[in-house]
């Protein structure tokens, strides 16, 4: 080490102070970009598999008519049975309890009817929706109920 040159007073000099090191706060304002991008990507990716994956009352419901006249296939009676039941939890979840849970009958097919906008419960469709919940299976006279899939169909899309 070199002492200082004699007559040059060196008491008033401080130390050499490195700087400080930066500190990642604040965050350079590209990195809060790169970040929401990313959020975003994934927020929107995850929204989109939820999209599609979803299954909305209309598609369960499609579904459930599919599935009762595989089930069923050939005993029109049941079918039958089954699309009123179907129907009825569909106008449950939609309508009023106290104004959809007393309907039998006429009464039910007169709401059916009321709530669509075609007339799909005005013929066939109608007398065997009617009819289906008071008879026995053996007094069941109708062989084709293809009216009443369609109408059911109609109901449930325009009521889902």
């Amino acid at each position: 080490m070199q002492l200082p040159p004699q007559g040059i007073d060196l008491s008033g000099l401080r130390d050499i102070h490195l700087p400080a090191v930066p500190s990642l706060w604040p965050l350079p304002n590209i990195f809060w970009i790169f970040l929401l991008t990313v959020i975003i990507v994934i927020a929107s990716g995850v929204w989109g598999w939820r999209k599609k994956h979803q299954l909305t009352a209309k598609k369960y419901a499609n579904r459930e008519v599919e599935s009762i006249t595989k089930r069923f296939s050939g005993n029109t009676y049941q079918i039958a049975v089954e699309l009123s039941l179907l129907m009825r939890r569909i106008a449950l979840m939609k309508y009023p309890r106290g104004e959809v849970s007393t309907l039998t009958g006429r009464s039910w097919r007169q709401f059916l009817e009321k709530t669509t906008k075609k007339p799909v419960f005005k013929g066939e469709a109608g007398d065997i929706i009617e009819t289906v919940m008071f008879i026995p299976p053996d007094q069941f006279k109708h062989k084709n109920i293809t009216a009443l899939i369609t109408a059911a169909k109609e109901w449930i899309a325009e009521n889902t």
